[in-house]
C-alpha cells in the first residue's frame, strides 16, 4: 500500500477529503521517509498530536475546514 492510499483510507475513515497537495505530500513522505503519525509541516509536536490525523489536526479540520498542512479537509 502506498503513502497516499494509506492517507485515502484515513479520510475515509475520518470523513474527510483529501485535498489536491495530498499527492504531493504523499510523495514527500514516502522520499523522506515520514510516517504518517508525524506532521511533516509541525515535526516537533508529537503524536498522537500531529499527523495524519491527530487531536490536533482533527480539531484544525472541524474548525478551519482543513488541516495545516492543507492535505485533509472537510468533505
Amino acid at each position: 500500500m502506498t503513502v497516499l492510499d494509506e492517507m485515502k483510507q484515513i479520510a475515509e475513515e475520518q470523513g474527510y477529503e483529501l485535498t489536491e497537495n495530498a499527492e504531493k505530500i504523499a510523495n514527500f513522505r514516502a522520499r523522506a521517509n515520514v510516517p504518517l503519525s508525524v506532521c511533516p509541516c509541525d515535526k516537533d509536536t508529537p503524536a498522537p498530536y500531529r499527523g495524519c490525523v491527530g487531536f490536533i489536526c482533527a480539531d484544525e479540520i472541524k474548525e478551519k475546514g482543513v488541516c495545516k498542512c492543507n492535505c485533509f479537509r472537510r468533505k
